[in-house]
């Protein structure tokens, strides 16, 4: 432990030393500087507004939210262009997790600006180092995607983008609400949560929310039979409290969720469950100049395959995570800067309730200064991100990468902005990738490297114009892409993989109540290992969705359809043929009551999205109300 405080001490000094030019240059912090809002802005720690981001930027607002017919993160995240979130969509039961530009494990998650990623994850079916579950949408304020490497700016993992979901803040007054939601499918939700102005600058609040689901068709696992595998159960409880006073704000948020669902694997079904528990501490302390994070969380989740066998066993993985961070915006000469370090020590556990000694218990350190810088070159801006990542590794080699990102990005009078953006990335591989699990078949692979590569990204957009819209190309390559040998056995580093497409969005204020949003992906992806052939990535190439909008006060109402064609099923048994689902919503708002009427899969399609036969939700119908006070 010494050793571990005396790296972290000597690498914020490094940090402290690195920025003392620019204090002894620096100018008078100016009012309107320190008027900032305390909130950064994702993708860029210089822009005040994800419209001034060189990338491809989405932004889902707590309103987009209420008006849809989303049930969970998974639901609300697959509304945006090659965002794709339909794997275990169909059920509560099971982790939940998204893919951006054909990626799941290379896509960073953030929740309130920290990185919330696990270190017992693999890749594919067990690829997703966050489970979405772990954040109710009660206590959504906002989200902000942006897609290309994130790597300079936050580190590992961020290949594909970054997610950053913005929790609900205390209101500016005390209030609260109530929030009742039933449906088919035993589906309940409630949800009651509130504010205490207890001075003009002190807010203290709190929140719960209980979720519950019954059985649900997850996938048709012998379709000769007939056979579907069911979501049994699931319940969930998620809390939340804490206080903003001036520039500080704590938040804690704890939960439970478990589950059990149906397992056929060949002429056997098995019964398997799930207990997961999480909780998340954030210090935080932003002026508009200085930001500084303490950070904590802690997951659990144990897994018994089949746990109506006597002989079954548990297995335990657990994720503790603590970090800090601190940047400081300022000038030198006439150039702004962001100066910051992070340091973030993970600790990764897997045991077996029949198993003596632990699979592996693992302890690693990340220590990494970065600095941005936006030059002007005549009318245009060339931005400059860079970051050196070090990882202190508990009984392995130590790893260490600089990951710069550059982009020169011009707007022009009428609020167009043209960008081209390469960003280098960088990302670790699990413990779980490392070490395996014996319980599971899975062998270790201590040769394993981290995957690295580039990302090129050309656009244009105009987010403040009446009617936004935004275009991108985009072209990544990556060496040593971590994926499962042929025989699912051991984790290995593919030898390359690569991707293009574009990505749009085009949003239509065509009447003072109406809009309709266009939204539009291309990807095409695959992937070599040694002198084979490029094989080409299971992920729909094509995903188009529209959404159509209606706002006159009490009524708001919203019918989104989505389609996703040019698939490819290895598998013969089902048919990939395209996805098409329509969703729909409508409520009624009278001074401090909401009603909400919500259909999921309005005409009850069934389609299978990969070759183990998972479906997409059944039809569902949710009513729900929200009281004010």
């Amino acid at each position: 432990m010494y050793h571990l405080w005396r790296k972290t001490a000597a690498v914020f000094l490094f940090s402290s030393l690195l920025a003392q030019p620019a204090f002894a240059a620096e100018k008078a912090v100016s009012a309107d500087v320190a008027e900032v809002a305390a909130v950064e802005v994702t993708g860029s720690r210089l822009a005040e507004s994800t419209a001034d981001v060189p990338a491809q930027t989405y932004v889902i607002t707590r309103e987009d939210i209420d008006n849809s017919a989303a049930r969970d993160l998974q639901d609300v995240l697959s509304k945006v262009p090659g965002v794709n979130g339909l794997l275990n969509s169909a059920s509560m039961a099971q982790d939940k997790y998204v893919s951006v530009r054909g990626l799941t494990s290379e896509v960073l998650l953030l929740v309130d600006g920290v990185p919330y990623m696990g270190t017992n994850y693999g890749t594919g079916a067990m690829g997703y180092p966050f489970d979405l579950r772990s954040v109710s949408l009660t206590d959504v304020e906002r989200i902000e995607i942006v897609k290309g490497a994130g790597s300079a700016i936050y580190g590992s993992n961020a290949a594909g983008g970054v997610i950053n979901i913005i929790t609900r803040k205390p209101t500016d007054k005390s209030a609260g609400s109530m929030t009742l939601e039933g449906g088919n499918k035993e589906w309940f939700l409630g949800n009651v949560r509130g504010t205490v102005l207890l001075s003009n600058d002190l807010r203290v609040f709190a929140g719960y929310t209980r979720t519950q689901e019954g059985e649900t068709k997850i996938k048709l696992a012998d379709p000769a039979r007939g056979l579907y595998d069911y979501g049994r159960e699931f319940r969930g409880n998620d809390y939340s409290f804490g206080f903003t006073k001036g520039p500080w704000a704590f938040k804690a948020e704890l939960g439970d969720y478990k589950s059990e669902w149906d397992n056929t694997y060949g002429a056997s079904t098995a019964n398997d469950k799930q207990k997961n528990e999480y909780k998340r501490f954030l210090l935080n302390y932003a002026d508009g100049v200085n930001t500084g994070r303490l950070y904590y969380y802690d997951n659990k989740r144990d897994y018994t395959y089949n746990y109506t066998d006597p002989m079954s066993s548990m297995t335990h993985y657990r994720d503790k995570v603590f970090g800090a961070t601190y940047n400081r915006k300022q000038e030198i000469g006439t150039l702004p800067f962001v100066f910051g370090m992070a340091f973030r020590h993970e600790n990764g556990n897997v045991s077996v309730s029949n198993f003596i000694d632990d699979i592996y218990d693992k302890t690693r350190s990340e220590y990494a200064p970065y600095m941005e810088t936006s030059i002007p070159i005549g009318e245009a801006a060339f931005d400059i991100g860079l970051r050196y990542e070090y990882w202190d590794i508990d009984g392995g080699d130590d790893a260490h990468e600089f990951i710069p990102r550059f982009s020169l990005n011009w707007a022009n009078k009428n609020g167009l902005l043209y960008y081209v953006t390469a960003g280098r990335y960088f990302s670790m591989p699990s413990f779980y990738q490392i070490f395996g699990d014996n319980s599971n078949w899975v062998i270790g692979n201590h040769n394993l490297k981290p995957e690295k590569g580039w990302t090129y990204d050309i656009g244009v957009k105009d987010n403040t114009a009446i009617n936004p819209w935004s275009f991108n190309v985009f072209y990544m390559d990556m060496e040593d892409k971590i994926n499962m040998n042929d025989s699912y056995t051991q984790y290995i580093n593919v030898d390359e993989y690569r991707a293009w497409g574009f990505e749009g969005q085009y949003k239509w204020n065509f009447h003072e109540n109406w809009s309709y949003t266009q939204g539009l992906s291309y990807l095409h992806a695959e992937e070599k290992t040694g002198s084979s052939d490029w094989t080409r990535s299971d992920m729909p190439r094509w995903d188009i969705s529209g959404i159509l909008n209606f706002k006159k006060a009490p009524w708001n109402a919203e019918l989104s359809a989505h389609y996703y064609g040019d698939r490819q099923l290895t598998n013969a048994v089902y048919d990939e043929e395209d996805i098409f689902i329509v969703n729909a919503a409508v409520s009624w708002k009278v001074d401090r009551t909401t009603i909400k009427l919500a259909c999921v899969n309005l005409f009850d399609k069934e389609f299978y999205l990969n070759n183990s036969g998972y479906i997409n939700p059944e039809r569902r119908f949710i009513l729900s109300a929200t009281y004010e006070f």
